[in-house]
C-alpha cells in the first residue's frame, strides 16, 4: 500500500473512536485479516506516537491477538 494511502487511512482513524484494527476492519472489509494487519503495521510504523496502547487490552480475531492501538487526543 502505497504513502498517501496510509496517511489517508491514518488522518481519517485520528478523526474516530475506534482502535486502529477495529477501524481497518469496517474501512477496508475485503482484505484479509493477515493483509489488514499488515496495513496496521504500515501505519503504526509511519506513526506510533501519534497513537496510545495497553498491553493488556487485546481483540481476538480467528487465532490472532490484537492490541488495540488508540488515537491519542
Amino acid at each position: 500500500m502505497d504513502l498517501e494511502k496510509i496517511k489517508k487511512l491514518h488522518n481519517s482513524c485520528q478523526e474516530q473512536e475506534h482502535d486502529l484494527y477495529s477501524y481497518l476492519e469496517k474501512t477496508l472489509p475485503e482484505l484479509d485479516i493477515e493483509e489488514r494487519l499488515k496495513v496496521m503495521a504500515s501505519i503504526l510504523n509511519e506513526y506510533l506516537d501519534e497513537y496510545e496502547y495497553n498491553q493488556k487490552d487485546k481483540l481476538k480475531r480467528q487465532d490472532y491477538s490484537i492490541t488495540k492501538f488508540f488515537p491519542k487526543k
